[in-house]
């Protein structure tokens, strides 16, 4: 007959005698978060940009609406009527700095090939005034095709404005 004899096991009694002693030595603390939620920013447009009515030379070429509402062009443009930048007012938090951003890859549409449009603000960053207001103007730069269809030409772009 055999006898098997049954050994103590030292090593998993210290083991757990281990992992007793680290959580003895284990210490929590609490402590606190905090969140600031800003108001939304509202933007508004309050005079839309305009280009006047311009007679473009057979060649085509760029006009150009300072942010001031001058018209600028090369090529021998001829500008009809008054032009006009484009005015914003947009609301946030007083005093506090903002940055002023316009979509990219514009274009106005109409009877024609679309014309590129870039649009510029007057102020890319600026600080909100101290009644929470940022009034800021656009400008933009048009390129006319060459042979041109006339006709009316519209077209959208996007203003936003960040804290």
């Amino acid at each position: 007959m055999l006898t098997r004899m049954l050994r103590p096991r030292p090593v998993l009694g210290a083991l757990v005698l281990g992992l007793a002693s680290q959580s003895a030595l284990a210490a929590s603390q609490t402590t606190k978060a905090s969140a600031t939620i800003l108001q939304w920013i509202a933007v508004a447009e309050s005079t839309p940009m305009s280009l006047a009515s311009v007679a473009p030379p057979a060649t085509g070429g760029m006009v150009m609406l300072t942010t001031a509402g001058t018209i600028n062009s090369t090529n021998g443009f001829v500008v009809r009527g008054t032009p006009v930048a484009g005015e914003f007012t947009a609301h946030g938090i007083p005093n506090f700095p903002a940055i002023v951003t316009i979509s990219n890859g514009d274009a106005v549409t109409g009877p024609g090939r679309p014309m590129p449009l870039a649009v510029y603000p007057s102020n890319a960053r600026a600080t909100f005034n101290s009644a929470g207001e940022l009034h800021f103007s656009v400008g933009a730069r048009l390129t006319v095709n060459p042979n041109q269809a006339p006709g009316a030409y519209s077209g959208t772009y996007a203003v936003t404005v960040n804290f």
